[in-house]
């Protein structure tokens, strides 16, 4: 009983709430967006609209290359160097995001062969989204890195806030569509850029140390590698379901994964306060007494979890109508399917920044990401929406034993040093 006392009381817990409070409110917001387009668009075209998102989601985290994860691994360790990090790697990101249009406006020319049943000018605003996506990630790296955990959040409220907003004078108007779904994401976005930058930017000089950035990149493009790659495993499988087994699979899908979106921001909370301290322990006593808390505080997340998928009949029944009563035991298959990956929030943040092993973490992503999309190629055209659940469930059990047996050996090895 004490040490549940203190495991709640710990600084983890209190900067996990502070982060969660923007990510919750998001998650709620997200939730009542999603049931709004579900029902007003239906199945088919709201699995358009969740592969347009999803296709939004794969290129923006292309496009962030680690460069987010990299300052909060430096700017703890490298105070001094504060600025110069910041200068040049947003010198590097007004040239991604310049790419990023590009990208977009080319497929926005075979959007039919990429995203059946969108339109073209629905892919290039989706090419807007994701340019102010990447920046906003670049912003939460820097609140992240200084522990501003309330700034973290109210980046999450405003852009939540201000789109729900847009939603529902657009539903009481009668004006609802894919399109204009798109563009109160891009004013919501908008908004969000405004606040995290502010004043400060006008301080960021764009200038490019070369130095600095062969630091950033030597730690960030292993961890891009992982993110691009776990990107994938989120998103992938609505595209592969829209282009295989048609729009209605996928809208059925987007609908059983949405409501899992609160056990993806728990992790997003958790891991957001989580990887600055692994960054800086600098013992095997630490690390090991951290992830011991870790493990409590995870078991009941995923006790929750078990006890929402029991309930998911009336949720889905309730929230979607009947047209979604399909996407029932998919979202149950989802929950049991995410539980390993929740346990790989104690080891794999020690990997990469307790022991600085990000390439590592690439070569078992990447080795994921191959192994989902190979099986959800060979499933999907069987057994449809619930090809990714199965994918997701095999591979987040394999790489949950894959790096529980590195963090190990790495622990046994400091311990020899």
């Amino acid at each position: 009983m004490e040490k549940i006392k203190k495991l709640l009381r710990s600084q983890t817990i209190k900067d996990t709430l502070i982060s969660f409070t923007g990510l919750g409110f998001a998650a709620v917001v997200g939730f009542f967006f999603t049931v709004i387009l579900a029902r007003t668009l239906g199945p088919e075209q709201f699995g358009v609209f969740s592969s347009i998102t999803a296709l939004v989601a794969i290129i923006y985290s292309l496009g962030d290359l680690g460069i987010a994860s990299a300052l909060i691994n430096l700017i703890p360790k490298l105070k001094e160097k504060r600025e110069t990090l910041i200068n040049t790697s947003f010198f590097f990101e007004v040239y991604v995001g310049v790419f990023i249009l590009i990208i977009f406006s080319i497929i926005s020319l075979f959007h039919r062969q990429i995203v059946p049943g969108s339109l073209e000018n629905q892919i290039f605003i989706a090419g807007i989204l994701a340019v102010n996506y990447l920046f906003i990630g670049y912003i939460q790296g820097i609140f992240t890195a200084e522990r501003r955990f309330v700034g973290y959040s109210l980046t999450q409220i405003i852009d939540a806030g201000i789109k729900i907003s847009i939603v529902f004078v657009l539903l009481y108007a009668g004006s609802l569509s894919i399109e204009t779904a798109l563009l109160a994401n891009v004013v919501s976005t908008v908004a969000v850029l405004i606040f995290g930058f502010g004043r400060k930017f006008l301080k960021i000089k764009f200038s490019f140390d070369k130095n600095t950035f062969s630091t950033i990149f030597s730690f960030a493009k292993w961890v891009a590698v992982t993110k691009i790659f776990s990107v994938f495993i989120s998103r992938i499988d609505i595209i592969l379901l829209n282009l295989l087994s048609g729009s209605f699979q996928a809208g059925i899908f987007s609908a059983a994964n949405r409501i899992t979106l609160l056990f993806s921001l728990l992790v997003s909370s958790l891991g957001s306060v989580i990887n600055p301290r692994f960054s800086g322990f600098d013992s095997k006593q630490k690390t090991i007494s951290y992830i011991k808390k870790l493990l409590g505080l995870i078991t009941l997340v995923s006790l929750f979890m078990l006890i929402t998928a029991v309930f998911a009949k009336p949720i889905i029944s309730v929230v979607f109508g009947d047209k979604y009563l399909l996407a029932i035991p998919v979202f149950q298959a989802l929950t049991v399917a995410m539980i390993p990956f929740m346990y790989t929030l104690a080891t794999t943040p020690a990997i990469v920044y307790t022991f600085n092993q990000p390439r590592f973490m690439a070569s078992i992503t990447a080795f994921q990401v191959v192994s989902i999309i190979v099986i959800e190629l060979i499933l999907i055209p069987s057994v449809g929406s619930f090809a990714p659940p199965i994918a997701l469930g095999i591979t987040n059990l394999i790489i949950l034993l894959v790096t529980i047996a590195k963090l190990v050996k790495l622990l046994r090895v400091d311990e020899k040093k």
